[in-house]
This record gives structure tokens, sequence and C-alpha cells, in this order.
């Protein structure tokens, strides 16, 4: 069988597109750490990960991946609604045992390691510091301190979302999500350093974190902290001043090999780019134009991945949520546009999140699909088949993508493997690159 020629471009650029970043990547690694860093990320159902419970199957992780998905979609739509209606803290954007990717830093003096999940959609920075497993004893660090409830950092979290019956009381936070789940600790701050790919320590200064001395249930386990990324002050960039910020996923089979994530003069930005939509930033999001299927388009109604002037709705790029989520109307459209141009045998997956699936080998998968591609203002992702569907069962391969049971919709970070994500926040945008992610 002969290779079409936009099949020939797409591979010829793909590959010219990866020597480029390589050669960029090069020209960067002597910067100081006062430049940029890198940092290795490990998937929480990578082997590798502290999280990785081996008595799942596969198809179990397949499962509790949909199903965490769905519930991020739930908690970004809740603070969405907080975030345009009332002043907010860092308390309130902890995101309950939602991290995907785990990124590896120490704390205190002397240091501790700590195993936190990365989130684009979070500005907190905080870790487990004592209930059953302490992960960091705050006791036992000479350079740990914390504010005081007369403190500006303690007075920026807003009155009501602190606990302070004293001016000089540590200042405490606190926050009750809408399951019911809690936590709660002390506004801190101590030296942090971030282990890069080769497990060397990167000191990076002083950070403000919050040291949690209590978690319910959802936060038990193996999560022992987070590391937020959204713009927002307490987040890790906005502390350290890092204006731009890119990682490379790996494929599952990959993970070996390793994922990575650049800050500042070490961050990527290459390839198409897309706007961040302006005065919005605690979410990272942009403006989708539409979907196409090999060279068809979906049939969409015009901007219906917009924001709405009262904060509904919109696109949001982000790194905690497995599965793309798209609202009911979009994702209608999608799966009976799949249905219609795919010719192998259908039927719903083993789970009510799997609605279009395909029986067949990946093989008969891979001749008999057409690329799928999310369109951008500026810029366009062309999903691989490996980050478009799933083996949800042996020989069934379902779409990778979930229903949204809101007006939100969402870019999962299965969709973004194998691409250099990159966000440039002077130039308020974010960069796509489709690369090897394994050869970095």
């Amino acid at each position: 069988m002969g290779i079409s020629l936009p099949s020939l471009f797409s591979t010829i650029f793909f590959f010219l597109n990866t020597i480029f970043i390589l050669q960029s990547i090069n020209s960067i690694s002597s910067s100081t750490a006062g430049d940029g860093f890198s940092v290795r990320l490990i998937h929480r159902d990578s082997p590798l990960s502290p999280s990785y419970n081996r008595s799942m199957t596969a198809y179990d992780r397949i499962q509790a991946a949909a199903y965490r998905s769905v519930l991020r979609l739930n908690h970004i739509h809740s603070l969405t609604t907080t975030f345009s209606s009332s002043e907010h803290d860092i308390s309130s954007r902890i995101v309950p045992e939602n991290g995907e990717y785990i990124v590896t830093f120490s704390v205190g003096t002397p240091p501790t390691q700590v195993h936190a999940f990365m989130d684009t959609g979070s500005d907190a920075i905080w870790v487990k510091c004592s209930q059953s497993f302490p992960v960091f004893n705050p006791a036992e660090s000479s350079s740990y301190g914390h504010y005081l409830c007369d403190s500006l950092p303690c007075e920026a979290l807003g009155v009501g979302r602190r606990t302070c019956a004293e001016f000089l009381d540590p200042c405490y936070y606190r926050v009750i999500y809408g399951d019911g789940s809690t936590t709660e600790g002390t506004l801190s701050h101590d030296k942090f350093a971030f282990e890069d790919p080769e497990r060397n320590l990167v000191d990076v200064g002083h950070l403000d974190f919050g040291c949690s001395d209590f978690s319910s249930w959802h936060f038990r386990g193996n999560q022992s902290g987070a590391l937020g990324l959204s713009r927002q002050p307490l987040s890790l960039i906005s502390q350290l001043g890092i204006k731009k910020f890119s990682y490379c996923m790996v494929l599952p089979d990959n993970e070996g090999s390793g994922s990575r994530m650049y800050f500042g003069s070490e961050a990527v930005i290459s390839g198409g780019q897309t706007p961040l939509l302006k005065g919005v930033d605690w979410y990272y999001y942009v403006t989708l134009i539409g979907i196409s299927i090999g060279d068809q388009n979906v049939p969409l109604p015009d901007g219906i991945f917009n924001m709405t002037s009262d904060g509904e709705g919109g696109f949001i790029i982000d790194s905690g949520t497995t599965y793309t989520l798209l609202r009911s109307e979009a994702y209608d459209a999608l799966i009976e546009a799949l249905g219609e141009a795919i010719d192998l045998p259908q039927r719903r997956g083993p789970s009510e999140w799997y609605e279009l699936c395909f029986e067949g080998s990946f093989e008969d998968l891979d001749s008999a699909a057409p690329d799928l591609k999310f369109i951008f203002d500026g810029a366009e992702v062309i999903l691989m088949k490996q980050t478009t569907y799933i083996e949800a069962e042996k020989g069934l391969w379902c779409l990778a993508m979930v229903r949204s049971n809101e007006e939100l919709s969402i870019l999962g970070n299965m969709q973004q493997q194998n691409y250099f994500v990159g966000y440039d926040l002077d130039q308020e945008v974010v960069s796509f690159a489709p690369v090897d992610c394994a050869t970095f």
C-alpha cells in the first residue's frame, strides 16, 4: 500500500520539527539554575510512580482514568463559578486526588523529598506535614517558617478563608469541598529544590506553601502534595517569576524514558501558537475553532467552545485531566461523524464513559480511522491514533474522550502526549509542536 502525500508531509514535518527542537534544547543545556531548570514527570500509573497500584489491571486503570477525568471536570467547573462570583484563596484551589503527573522536589533543611502532583489548573503548592504519615516535619527543618495572621500573605487569603483569633497566631487556612472532603494547614515558607532528570537537586530558594496538617480521606494514600502552575500569585511560576514553561509527555509505552517539564530559559516554545484568553488567569483558556476528521470538518455550531459573558463554557488546556472532555453538543457530533467515517464494527464500551468503540486490532483501526484534528486559533493539533483511542477491552478500541456534563470543555493530557506544549506568559500564547517525547 502506498503512502499518501498528506501522510508523507506530516511525517517529514514531524521529524524536521523534532530535529529543530533537539537543537534548541542542546543550545540551552548549559543554562544556570537561575535562568531555568527541568524536572522529570512520572505518570501516576507508571510502575515508577509512588501512587502505582500493582493490583490494578490495565483495564482497571483505563476505567479509573475516565472516572478521574469526570471528577476533574466537575471540580474545575465548580471553581470557575467560584472565581467569577467571589474572592478566592489558596485553600479553595487545592485539587483533591486529581493529579496525573508527579514531580519530585525537596523541602527544608536538611531536605525532605516530596512527590507532588503537577497541576496547571491550580496555584497551590502544598505538602502533607502531619497526620498518620507526615511527608515533611517542619520542626526538623532549620529553614522553616510560617506566616502570622497579621502578615500580608495571610491577609491575601481573604476574610472567612482563614482562621485567625489573634494577630500573632499562625495563619491557618481551611477548605470544605462540595463532596465533604477537607484540607487545612498553616501558610508557611521554606527552602525548595527540584529534582532534575539526572536526579540532581536544583535550588530555587524559599517558596510559600501550605503545610497541611489535616486532610480527609480523599487526600490519603500516596499523594503527598501539589505543585500549582496557574498564573495566580501563589503558584510556582508566579513566585519564581517564570514567564515560560513547557512539557513533553511520552506515550504510555515509553514511560520508562520519562516525560519532562522545562522552566524559564529551558522552556521550548515552538510550533503553532494559539492566544490565551485575555482577562482570565486562573486556568489556561484558549479558543478552539473546530474539529476535523481527515479532510472533513465536524459540523459544529459557531463559537460552541467560546466562553460566555457570565463565565460559563470555554475550552481549557489542562495537565491534570487524563481524557479530553467535550460539551454534549460537540461530543454527539464528533461520535456521529467518527462512526460514519470508520468502517469497522461498532458498539458501546464497557462503561458509561465510552460511548463509541470499534472492534478489531489496532492495525485495523490505524488503517481505517482518519486523523482527528483540533483546530485552534493559530494552531492545529493532529492526534496520533495512540492518543485518540484506548483498548478498553481486548480487541475493543474506544474513543479516549468523554462527554462533558457542563458547557466547559477540556483538552486532557492524553491528547497532549508526543507534543511539546509550551506556555509563554509574556506573549500570552500556548504552543504545540509534534515530537517524539521519548527522545528528550
